[in-house]
């Protein structure tokens, strides 16, 4: 990889016998990966523990949730059309400062 200084001239490192042949390593590598193939020597490998796999099927099943309960958006929408919503301001502090609670213990579990 080049990088270029303020007047847009290669930066020199004074070792070319070494950029070189990071160069070449480099060439080779990118086009091993765009044709697909990796060298014999090659012996990388990738594996998951278990809750890593774990975590990826919650994801999953996570963006497959509806962001909203559907038949409860539908009694808002029905009862503030009808006049017979009914706010309970206290309920809904309660309900903030419980959230509230939850979000602070999960800092202090992490």
């Amino acid at each position: 990889m080049k990088i270029k200084g303020l007047s847009g001239h290669p930066i020199s490192t004074g070792d070319t016998s070494q950029s070189k042949a990071t160069e070449k390593s480099q060439t080779a590598t990118t086009d091993a990966a765009s044709t697909g193939k990796a060298s014999a020597g090659s012996g990388d490998t990738v594996s998951l523990t278990i809750s890593a796999t774990r975590l990826q099927e919650l994801e999953a099943q996570i963006a497959n949730l509806p962001i909203a309960d559907a038949q409860h958006v539908s009694d808002v929408q029905r009862s503030l059309a009808t006049g017979t919503f009914a706010f309970e301001p206290e309920d809904a502090a309660e309900n903030l400062l419980a959230q509230e609670r939850d979000f602070s213990q999960i800092d202090k579990k992490e």
